[in-house]
């Protein structure tokens, strides 16, 4: 059978999989492994044996960082460490200029944060600034979400890319700086949307759920009291220390000879798995006394639960990328790109854009880009950071009701789902040309 039409099988089976019998990522994507790996001409034995290695091989290098990066964002969800960084970020702006503020809050709680759970802590902030500011909560809202959703599909330790950084053998340390560089156009653009389009809509515009405008008239929440929430070194140096580690590692690697002795500390304790260990342990330190023994053993426990379906969904991908580099559909999909001509960038963003309009999850979309079209990449010698940030890209490309954080976004602001869908799914749409300005930015020196 040709390669080609066994990949076109292999994506139909995925889909069919995934949205119309709503299968578990996982059994989809090892499904559309085993489909993809027999039907190319492998043998039973050494499709199975291709599908082991690559899951084994991709919990081998970032099983243990998804745990770390998972522990390190639940004790500054506990300790209210997020907390800190929003207040910090409105004070750094004003709230003259409160939507900034939240978009840069949002760009840096999601980080170590889920984008979901950290749209809920920060709610009552984002309506106690609306009420105080009189700025349009849709407005706060969205340049929130587009910090939230910027570095949810871009920045390590962040599940979705440190995932697709992985399948793509690219350096945590580099995936951290251009995922970085990518998410703030990509922020921007949603900020800039929110402050030009929504700011300049009639009240009539938006409308709430009746129950959220009868939870108005309960007590509001109050902007500024920091009486229970941590200091600002407290709360951001076990997010900035592991990051700093891991991308100084990188740095130095390139600078640096190998006979460096500086090379023997930096490569160590600047390793992903170690430098999260560490930032997860300064949580500890440094936030350990709000929490309490309990709730710190009680973090982990959770931990474990929250990251086992993350690093089993992340291998199968690693186990189906091998089952395209095994079986030949690399070369022979890299070889139609370039009949097409069609800019490469635009294949991962267009299988990484539909991939999470119809099945709504961003990390699936993003992981999934990147396996397909990691061994397309590497037979036309193109740099795999490129697929990283066009991936990424496309899993913004749209955020609507098959979509969790856009039930968590009405849900907290009291929008009903018109509403939702004229601001944060509008918005994405241009939060994901950013994302690939961004990229083609990238492409023109890598």
């Amino acid at each position: 059978m040709p390669i080609e039409l066994v990949f076109v099988i292999g994506i139909a089976v995925l889909l069919f999989l995934c949205l119309k019998v709503k299968a578990n990522a996982f059994i989809a994507l090892i499904s559309t492994a085993l489909v993809m790996g027999l039907l190319s001409g492998m043998s039973g034995a050494e499709t199975v044996e291709t599908i082991t290695g690559g899951f084994a091989g991709t919990v081998e290098s970032i099983g243990i960082v998804i745990i770390f990066g998972i522990l390190l964002g639940n004790y500054l969800d506990a300790a209210k460490g997020t907390n800190r960084m929003a207040m910090d970020a409105v004070r750094l702006v004003g709230q003259k200029r409160a939507g900034l503020a939240m978009a840069i809050t949002g760009y840096l709680v999601s980080i170590p944060v889920f984008s979901d759970a950290a749209c809920v802590i920060l709610t009552p902030l984002v309506k106690a600034i609306h009420r105080k500011t009189k700025i349009p909560l849709a407005v706060l809202a969205v340049s929130l979400s587009a910090g939230l959703l910027a570095t949810h599909v871009y920045v390590p330790p962040t599940p979705g890319p440190l995932a697709a950084a992985g399948l793509l053998g690219i350096d945590i340390g580099q995936a951290i700086l251009y995922g970085a560089f990518a998410a703030i156009f990509m922020t921007a653009f949603g900020w800039i949307f929110a402050e030009t389009y929504l700011r300049t809509r009639p009240e009539s515009y938006y409308t709430f759920r009746e129950d959220a405008l009868l939870a108005e008239k309960e007590e509001e929440a109050s902007f500024g009291d920091d009486t229970d929430i941590p200091g600002s070194i407290a709360s951001i140096l076990p997010l900035a220390l592991p990051l700093l580690l891991i991308v100084g590692n990188t740095t130095c690697a390139m600078l640096l000879p190998e006979t460096s002795p500086i090379l023997g500390i930096t490569s160590f304790i600047g390793d992903a798995n170690i430098a999260l260990a560490i930032g997860a342990i300064l949580a500890i330190i440094t936030l350990g006394k709000r929490m309490g023994a309990k709730k710190i053993i009680e973090i982990m426990d959770k931990t474990l639960k929250d990251a086992g379906p993350i690093v089993f969904i992340t291998a199968a991908g690693g186990a189906l990328g091998s089952v395209l580099k095994a079986s030949g559909a690399g070369a022979s999909l890299a070889e139609l790109v370039v009949n097409t001509g069609l800019p490469f960038i635009l294949i991962p963003f267009v299988i990484s854009g539909l991939l999470k309009v119809v099945q709504g999850s961003g990390t699936v979309a993003v992981t999934t880009a990147a396996t397909l079209c990691a061994p397309i990449a590497a037979t036309l010698g193109l740099n795999p950071i490129l697929i990283f940030l066009a991936s990424g890209a496309g899993a913004r490309v749209c955020c609507h009701v098959n979509d969790s954080f856009f039930w968590v976004y009405t849900n907290c602001m009291g929008f009903d789902m018109k509403t939702g869908l004229k601001t944060l799914s509008i918005s994405n749409v241009f939060m994901a040309l950013g994302g690939l300005t961004a990229t083609f930015i990238c492409s023109l020196w890598l």
